[in-house]
C-alpha cells in the first residue's frame, strides 16, 4: 500500500488520519466536498481535491487518475438528531454516495477499502461489552444509514472481491498536534466542556443523572483519535473483510469526563443538569478484541487525562478552531 484517498479528509477524525498515514510515509489524496469539512484542516502535505462524492463521474474520474491503493471512507453526515428529522439526507449520502465511492474502487482494482462506521449501528445494545456479534438493530437514520453500506460492503467483497474494514468507533476524541475537533454545530461532549471553560458557553448541560450508574450519568467508551487512526492504517493490511469495533473498554461516565478536564485544565466547569434526551442507553462499551487479535491494533492514549490533555492544548493553540 502507498497511495490512499482519503475521502473526507477535511473532516476532523478524516484529517487526522490523513496527517497519521503522511507522517508513515504514505502518498494521500483528500476528496472532500467541505460541507461540514474545512479547508484548513487539510494536511499541507497531502494532495486536495474538491469534489463531492454525489458526482459519479468525477469520482470515478479521480479514482481512475490517481490510481490507488486503498480507499479510506470518512465522508458522512453524522448528526443523530438532525437524521431523524432528515432521513432523506443521510441515505442519500450516507448510502447512494458512498456506492459511487465504492463502485469507483472496484472498477479501478483499489486493493483495500476502509470504511468508518458506528456504534450507533448497534442502537440501544441488549448486552455489555458491546462485540461484533452484538444484534445491529439502530433507533435512528444516521446508525442505519451507516448499517446499510456495512452491507454494501460486505456483497461487493462476496462478489467483487473489494477486501474492506467497517471500524466501527465509540466515543471519538482528543486531538493531534496539528489538527482537532471543531464541528459546527458542536455535539461532542469533551469539546463542548472545553468550550465552556474557555467561556465559549455560559454552561454544560448533563442530559440526566439518574441512569443506573454509580453516579447516574451516562457511561460512554472514549477512544483517542491518534488510536483511531493507528486502526484505519492496520486495517489496510486486515487478513480478511470484517467490522471491527474500536474502544478501550473503559466506560466513563459524564461526571468523570467532567472531573477529568477540571484536573487537567484546573478550572471548573459549570454545568447544570437538564432531563433525559429520547434513546440515550445508560451505558455503551465496546469489546474490541477482534482488533486487537486480527488487525495486531494496540490503544496507546487510554486515559481520559491523556484524551482531554491533547484536546485542551490543540484548543488553546486554535482558540477558533479552522476560522480564521
Amino acid at each position: 500500500m502507498k497511495k490512499i484517498l482519503i475521502a473526507g479528509g477535511a473532516g476532523y477524525i478524516g484529517s487526522i488520519c490523513s496527517e497519521y498515514m503522511l507522517n508513515l510515509g504514505y502518498e494521500v489524496t483528500v476528496l472532500d466536498g467541505l460541507f461540514t469539512g474545512h479547508r484548513d484542516a487539510v494536511d499541507l502535505r497531502a494532495e486536495f481535491v474538491h469534489a463531492d462524492l454525489a458526482d459519479r463521474e468525477k469520482i470515478f474520474d479521480i479514482c481512475r487518475k490517481g490510481e490507488f491503493d486503498a480507499v479510506m471512507h470518512f465522508a458522512a453526515f453524522s448528526l443523530v438528531g438532525e437524521s431523524m428529522n432528515v432521513p432523506s439526507k443521510y441515505f442519500r449520502n450516507n448510502l447512494c454516495n458512498a456506492i459511487n465511492l465504492a463502485d469507483a474502487a472496484v472498477e479501478t482494482g483499489v486493493k483495500a477499502f476502509v470504511f468508518s462506521s458506528t456504534a450507533a449501528t448497534f442502537g440501544i445494545p441488549e448486552t455489555m461489552p458491546i462485540s461484533e456479534s452484538t444484534a445491529q438493530k439502530p433507533i435512528n437514520p444516521y446508525g442505519e444509514s451507516k448499517l446499510c453500506f456495512e452491507k454494501v460492503l460486505h456483497w461487493y467483497s462476496q462478489i467483487h472481491g473489494l477486501k474492506y474494514a467497517a471500524l466501527r468507533y465509540f466515543n471519538a476524541a482528543g486531538a493531534s498536534e496539528l489538527h482537532g475537533e471543531d464541528h459546527r454545530p458542536e455535539s461532542h461532549l469533551i469539546p463542548i466542556i472545553l468550550q465552556t471553560l474557555r467561556g465559549k458557553r455560559d454552561k454544560l448541560m448533563i442530559f440526566g443523572d439518574d441512569y443506573d450508574t454509580p453516579d447516574g450519568s451516562c457511561i460512554r467508551d472514549y477512544i483517542h483519535i491518534l488510536d483511531l487512526a493507528q486502526a484505519h492504517e492496520k486495517a489496510l493490511y486486515a487478513p480478511e473483510s470484517g467490522c471491527y469495533n474500536l474502544g478501550t473498554g473503559n466506560g466513563l461516565s459524564v461526571k468523570e469526563i467532567i472531573s477529568a478536564a477540571e484536573e487537567v485544565t484546573g478550572k471548573k466547569v459549570n454545568f447544570e443538569v437538564a432531563p433525559r434526551r429520547a434513546g440515550d442507553p445508560p451505558r455503551l462499551i465496546a469489546c474490541s478484541e477482534l482488533a486487537r487479535k486480527k488487525l495486531n491494533w494496540q490503544p496507546r492514549h487510554e486515559s481520559a487525562h491523556d484524551i482531554i490533555e491533547s484536546a485542551w492544548k490543540w484548543h488553546l493553540k486554535f482558540p477558533d478552531g479552522y476560522e480564521k
